[in-house]
């Protein structure tokens, strides 16, 4: 069987969706290494595979990390970039140490498209957000001496291909980071990028573990009234007001309301909770999306995979990063609607809701994907993919 090592981040959004296919390759009988923050060691470990710490300058890279300049999409690149200069030279080490027979690396922060030079192994993509065909701006914002951020990123990246003799690719292609193969959390429906080459992207379909959280019992009590749930998912969540504003929307409604409010706030802050309201620092999502009629979430790729599995129409209020992309599928899908969260107001909030509750075209938008997720199911073919690529090293 193969020896593979995992690199990912310290984002549960990018750590998640891949464990199910790690416990595949793992109960399949291959080693698997993974390379991660300590946060995630006992899910890793969870999986069957072996935990690999990051390295202390990594570590304090994370720790020090000031953008230079606010420019979202040169931000994103800047992070990516000096990430991978920091992170590459201890993996490099790991492989040299190991000899692996495949690296998969997340898209963004697993240094695929630099790998894929730099070893004569397979190196396989990990997409943990949409599959990408291009850069989300034009080529005329990639032009050097367009923005000093933009003019650091390049600098990195010199800095990068010079000390390992590599062609320096473009920030698109840094961007879209595909590898000799990609692994996509996803069916090809939602991606919605029909110009991929099929042979060389992976879609596992629905990577929901279902018997991976508690039940939920806090929605014994709502005598039959729509369920509206609530999340900005794990990180972005200290939104007190955001939080206040809704248990004033709803709280004389004849919805029943589950909200999720996360770590950073205390329920304390929110006041008296109505009747109507059940809220806590958090939730069992795929326990409550069960049982909801309407989300309104933060639009998360994870999030909104999770609720179309279940087919919930979506009230996406999108905020960073990748968001943005998942909150245009759902509106150019029908699937929901989407609204700015900075713009967000009791009236806007309510008045969506009636119209999720109320549009039969998107519910039955939502329910045939549902049905599209549910059976597509291909984790063990590619983990046997996987597999058949690494023979190849052997």
């Amino acid at each position: 069987m193969a020896n593979i090592l995992f690199i990912n981040a310290n984002l549960y959004g990018h750590i998640n969706p891949t464990l199910p296919l790690v416990k595949e390759l793992a109960d399949r009988g291959n080693q698997v290494d993974y390379f991660c923050s300590q946060q995630f060691k006992e899910k890793v470990m969870e999986t069957g595979a072996a935990f690999l710490n990051y390295s202390a300058e990594l570590d304090d890279f994370l720790k020090s990390y000031r953008p230079t300049d606010r420019h979202p999409f040169y931000m994103l690149m800047e992070y990516v970039l000096l990430y991978a200069e920091v992170m590459l030279p201890g993996v490099l080490k790991l492989i040299e140490k190991n000899r692996y027979d495949m690296i998969i690396g997340d898209s963004l922060f697993g240094g695929p498209c630099f790998l894929k030079q730099i070893l004569k192994i397979p190196v396989v993509g990990s997409h943990s957000s949409f599959a990408m065909s291009g850069a989300p701006v034009p080529p005329s914002m990639l032009e050097p001496g367009y923005h000093p951020q933009l003019d650091h990123c390049y600098e990195i990246l010199d800095r990068i291909c010079s000390k390992y003799a590599i062609p320096t690719p473009g920030l698109t292609d840094i961007f879209i980071s595909k590898a000799q193969w990609n692994v996509v959390y996803t069916i090809p429906e939602f991606n919605g990028v029909t110009v991929l080459d099929s042979s060389e992207y992976l879609f596992t379909g629905s990577v929901i573990q279902k018997n991976s959280e508690p039940e939920f019992g806090g929605l014994a009590d709502t005598n039959d009234r729509p369920v509206i749930y609530i999340s900005l998912g794990s990180i972005n969540t200290d939104f007190i007001e955001f939080y206040k504003m809704c248990i004033k929307t709803f709280e004389n409604s004849d919805y029943y309301v589950v909200m999720s409010i996360g770590k950073k706030c205390d329920k304390e802050q929110l006041g008296i909770i109505p009747p109507n309201f059940y809220v806590d620092n958090f939730l069992p999502q795929l326990a409550v999306l069960k049982q909801t009629d309407v989300f309104i979430t933060h639009a998360g790729f994870n999030s909104v995979n999770e609720a179309l599995y279940y087919g919930i129409p979506l009230y996406a209020l999108p905020m960073v990063n990748d968001q943005y992309m998942v909150a245009k599928r759902i509106k150019d899908m029908e699937l929901g609607i989407v609204g700015s969260f900075n713009e967000i107001n009791s009236q806007n909030l309510r008045d969506g809701v009636e119209k999720l509750l109320s549009d039969k075209q998107i519910r039955e938008n939502c329910q045939k994907i549902s049905l599209k997720f549910r059976e597509y199911k291909r984790l063990s073919y590619v983990a046997e993919t996987l597999e058949k690529i690494s023979m190849r090293q052997q």
